[in-house]
């Protein structure tokens, strides 16, 4: 196990997240304001990709943060490159939580909107 690896505590198998498209229609913020609204979940922004952050342990994680199919691991996981650890360096990372950090964003990032939806 990589040395960064044995401070963060397994944040990487604590969640998945898969790539949204970035919102242009009102459509678009609904969904995201709809995600928003359910348990464990988060919108990030990172380096101009949208991504829908769910937060759920995987099954395979032991209590001492190691995996317990190291060896069988899916390929996701041994794709994984420490040195890109967003526990490590967030600050490319723009997480929002809340409806609240959300309106904030478009405040301060207004999305054109292509028409509705």
């Amino acid at each position: 196990m990589n040395k960064l690896c044995k401070t963060c505590g397994a944040l990487c198998c604590k969640y998945f997240a898969l790539e949204i498209d970035r919102p242009t229609t009102r459509g678009d913020l609904e969904n995201i304001r709809w995600y928003l609204s359910h348990h464990k979940v988060a919108i990030f922004i990172q380096e101009k990709g949208w991504y829908l952050k769910v937060g759920n342990r995987c099954k395979h994680l032991a209590g001492n943060g190691r995996c317990k199919v190291y060896d069988e691991r899916p390929a996701i996981c041994r794709k994984h490159n420490v040195l890109e650890c967003e526990y490590h360096y967030r600050s490319a990372v723009r997480e929002i939580r809340t409806l609240k950090q959300l309106e904030r964003y478009l405040q301060e990032n207004p999305v054109r909107r292509k028409g509705k939806k």
